[in-house]
């Protein structure tokens, strides 16, 4: 049952939210009227429910003092509360901790419940994911240390028998190995990125249907999972031997709208919210396409460019149509590659970004866009950027294509 700890200088709003999350019958709650309160009856809590006006010594309100409890349990879920009386606050709090995360002291249990619970799940699931990236961790370093191990035997082989072909077989066995490893831990760290997009689409779809709000919000994150389900899918694909290869479910599309649906979910990755993503639709070609799988190819060409850029720099998007092709051009004005890195784009496992990469992503959108009948093409050049262009042949006016 999960722990939750509201907090209020207001005893009587603290007994209201109490008594409507006991009256659900699946929370166990403890409340707190101070700031030292708080502190002390904080261990243990999974959702934190902090008062704006919470303020004490060395804490100026209630966002300060959920940042002194996360500082403490990294992983403690918070909802800021303010009165209805209060707008200025109620319009800072939102504009901290954003619409999913305040709630009135006048909410009712129908609207609340839904959220604590997809916090106290969205908690269990950062753990679980902590979890595995420790034992992930835990398999590198055996990788590496089984690399060592085999390092030394080659150089072993290498001195008693001068087999050099036998040294350079488990040589490239542990290398086989290593790049499994980063691999599953791509995966991983992928996962943890989308986490964010998952938090309440199955709570709050059903719960608050009254919410316009919510319920966009909950339509945003149905069509981010079905992105992340199929990106898996073709992780799997690019790994397996052979030409089986999924089909794609393509439809006459608005390519202009396939492209802002792919926005919106990529919209919600902090790196990209810190760009400034600039549209400029020249044509709106109706063009066949797969949307969930179009829109990977999308998020994956606008997180690369925010990832080479800084916070506040431009990505632009251009759609335009060249003869009997739309083109979907991204460019950005970032740190740009050198061409030895442009040559190996697409190159399985290659990747310029560590353990963030699994060398993946660019060969899986060319498969893709390919898949589509088109091209996907980068330049780029040292300090001036990358521009990936996308073209794909024209539905004609009969029909075809």
């Amino acid at each position: 049952m999960p722990r939750v700890l509201v907090v209020d200088d207001d005893p009587v709003a603290v007994r209201r939210i109490q008594d409507l999350l006991r009256g659900e019958g699946a929370f166990e709650t403890v409340g707190a009227t101070s700031v030292a309160e708080a502190v002390e009856r904080a261990a243990g809590a999974e959702v934190a429910l902090v008062g704006l006006r919470v303020a004490g010594p060395g804490v100026d309100d209630g966002l300060a003092l959920i940042a002194a409890l996360q500082r403490t349990d990294p992983l403690l879920e918070a909802v800021v509360t303010t009165s209805a009386a209060d707008v200025d606050g109620s319009e800072r709090a939102r504009a901290a901790v954003g619409p999913v995360r305040h709630v009135l002291r006048s909410v009712e249990a129908d609207e609340l419940a839904p959220r604590v619970h997809a916090l106290a799940e969205r908690r269990r699931l950062r753990r679980q994911i902590a979890d595995l990236e420790g034992q992930l961790a835990t398999r590198d370093q055996a990788l590496v240390a089984e690399r060592s191990q085999l390092q030394r035997a080659s150089a072993e082989l290498a001195a008693t028998h001068g087999s050099l072909a036998t040294a350079t077989e488990r040589l490239v066995h542990a290398e086989q190995l290593a790049a499994v490893g980063r691999v599953v831990t791509g995966i991983a760290h992928e996962l943890t990125e989308q986490l964010a997009l998952i938090n309440y689409a199955e709570a709050l779809k059903s719960k608050v249907a009254r919410d316009p709000e919510l319920v966009e919000l909950a339509d945003v994150i149905v069509r981010a999972q079905k992105r992340l389900a199929a990106m898996v899918d073709e992780i799997r694909d690019f790994a397996a031997a052979g030409d089986d290869r999924r089909g794609l479910s393509r439809q006459p599309s608005d390519l202009a709208a396939v492209v802002d649906e792919a926005l919106a979910i990529i919209g919600y990755d902090r790196d990209v919210r810190r760009r400034r993503l600039v549209r400029q639709w020249q044509a709106r070609p109706i063009v066949e396409l797969d949307h969930d799988k179009f829109s990977q190819v999308v998020v994956n060409l606008v997180s690369n460019a925010a990832l080479a850029t800084r916070p506040g720099d431009e990505v632009t998007l251009r759609i335009d149509v060249d003869d009997d092709r739309a083109r979907l051009v991204v460019v950005d004005r970032g740190v740009g590659m050198p061409p030895e890195v442009l040559a190996r784009l697409g190159e399985p496992f290659f990747t310029t970004r560590g353990d963030r990469g699994s060398g993946l992503g660019v060969g899986i959108c060319m498969r893709i866009v390919e898949g589509h009948g088109g091209t996907l093409r980068f330049t780029s050049a040292e300090g001036e950027g990358t521009t990936a262009t996308v073209t794909l042949p024209l539905i004609t006016a009969e029909g075809g294509i």
